[in-house]
């Protein structure tokens, strides 16, 4: 490349990543304007240099940063399984037209439920314990992945297949070596949807069971009347759920260079 198209690409990413910089003091901005105003009450809209100062103690001292440790672990646990689940099924569904139709009534059934609605049913059959964490988890998440899966298999090109054929490939063999492949941006993309979604899944059914993390901390400070530190919390989650994504982004540029999104981009 050269230092020309170099450095159209540096200005680029300059001028975005300064009117991100630019929003978010705009929206700090907005927050202290609505405070003065006494539109909501300071005592429940909090500074927010008192915010960033409760969300860094609680990240020094433990309380926030043990409490998202517990997360991050039901969060990949669960994201886990709903990827091999997901997969596995999509492949399935593309790939047995049969399978499709018998099970399409029970998937079209399933796949519209709030996650959150079926919290009762998990605690009333698995409990309380790591187990009903990681259904709610997996259940809520397995959806973009199988259906991401599905249709990136039903949109490979018949000839890509007639050419393994040719080759000698077995099926198994072709799913491998073609199908899989082949599909990889739609999973990629159902994979990144899916971390989003377990990640609110894993943050709800901590508030409203009381499962550690720092779902469970953020509604144990705003019992106790802790605005500031509840305020904290919530911040830490939006960063760490926006890290999450520019991660599974960075990922997918780096693995998958030919997928038309990394293209373009």
């Amino acid at each position: 490349m050269s230092s020309t198209g170099k450095a159209t690409i540096f200005a680029s990413r300059a001028t975005t990543a300064l009117k991100g910089v630019m929003g978010v003091l705009a929206a700090f901005a907005a927050w202290e304007v609505v405070r003065q105003t006494g539109f909501i009450d300071k005592r429940d809209l909090p500074a927010v240099i008192e915010v960033m100062e409760a969300a860094y103690s609680g990240l020094v001292h433990g309380d926030i940063s043990s409490a998202l440790l517990e997360t991050l672990q039901s969060w990949i646990s669960g994201l886990a399984l709903a990827t091999v689940i997901g997969i596995a099924g999509g492949l399935a569904l593309a790939l047995l037209p049969g399978l499709e139709l018998a099970t399409r009534p029970i998937l079209e059934f399933l796949r519209p439920i709030p996650s959150v609605a079926l919290i009762p049913v998990a605690l009333l059959v698995l409990g309380i314990g790591t187990s009903m964490q990681l259904f709610m988890i997996s259940f809520a998440a397995v959806w973009p992945v199988l259906f991401s899966t599905k249709a990136g298999v039903e949109s490979i090109d018949p000839r890509f297949l007639e050419t393994g054929r040719v080759l000698g490939f077995n099926r198994a063999e072709r799913v491998m070596r073609i199908l899989l492949p082949a599909s990889l941006p739609y999973i990629a993309t159902g994979i990144r949807t899916a971390a989003a979604i377990a990640l609110v899944l894993a943050i709800t059914v901590e508030m409203l069971t009381g499962r550690p993390g720092i779902g469970f901390y953020i509604e144990n400070v705003r019992l106790n009347g802790l605005t500031a530190e509840m305020w904290g919390g919530i911040l830490v989650t939006g960063i760490f759920g926006y890290l999450v994504n520019a991660l599974f982004v960075g990922i997918e540029r780096f693995t998958l260079p030919w997928s038309p999104e990394n293209r373009d981009a």
